[in-house]
C-alpha cells in the first residue's frame, strides 16, 4: 500500500490559483475552512486528484459534490461539481469526475472548485501537502570517508 499522499495530483489544469487556503478548525467541530478553493472556469474539467473508488456523487445542501477514496484511506472530495460518474465507479488518477460549476461562496472568480481531503469523518487535511515533493535531506559525507 502506498504511503498516504503519494501520488496526488492537481484536479483542474492548468494548474489553478488557490483563492482559499486550508484553516483547520480549532477543535473538531469548530470554524474552519476544511480544504482549498482553486480558481477555474465555469464547465471546466474536473479531474480526480488520484485513483480510487467514487463513495458519492450528487446533491448535498445545494451543491453537487464527488467524493473518491483512494487505496491509502485518504478521501478526496470535489464541489460544486455536476458529476459525470456515479458512486461505485473506480476512477483512474486525471480521470473527469464532472465539470465545476459556476460560483463559489467567497470566490471572486466565475467559478471556484473547492478541494478537501480527510483521513476519516473528521480528520481534514490540507490537500496542497498531498501535492508537494518528498523532501530529500543530504547527510554530510564522513572525512575521512570509510574502508
Amino acid at each position: 500500500m502506498p504511503a498516504p499522499g503519494a501520488g496526488y495530483a492537481w484536479p483542474l489544469l492548468p494548474v489553478p490559483v488557490v483563492r482559499t487556503p486550508f484553516r483547520p478548525p480549532e477543535h473538531t467541530y469548530g470554524p474552519g475552512h476544511r480544504g482549498v478553493d482553486l480558481a477555474g472556469a465555469p464547465g471546466q474539467a474536473v479531474l480526480a486528484a488520484r485513483g480510487g473508488t467514487v463513495v458519492f456523487a450528487g446533491p448535498v445542501g445545494g451543491r453537487s459534490l464527488v467524493s473518491v477514496q483512494h487505496d491509502d484511506g485518504l478521501r478526496t472530495t470535489y464541489e460544486p461539481v455536476t458529476p459525470l460518474v456515479g458512486a461505485g465507479a473506480v476512477v483512474a488518477a486525471g480521470a473527469v469526475l464532472g465539470t465545476l460549476e459556476p460560483g463559489h461562496a467567497g470566490c471572486p472568480d466565475p467559478a471556484c472548485l473547492h478541494w478537501g481531503v480527510r483521513r476519516d469523518r473528521t480528520d481534514y487535511l490540507d490537500p496542497l501537502v498531498l501535492l508537494r515533493p518528498p523532501r530529500v535531506r543530504l547527510l554530510p559525507v564522513p572525512d575521512p570517508w570509510p574502508a
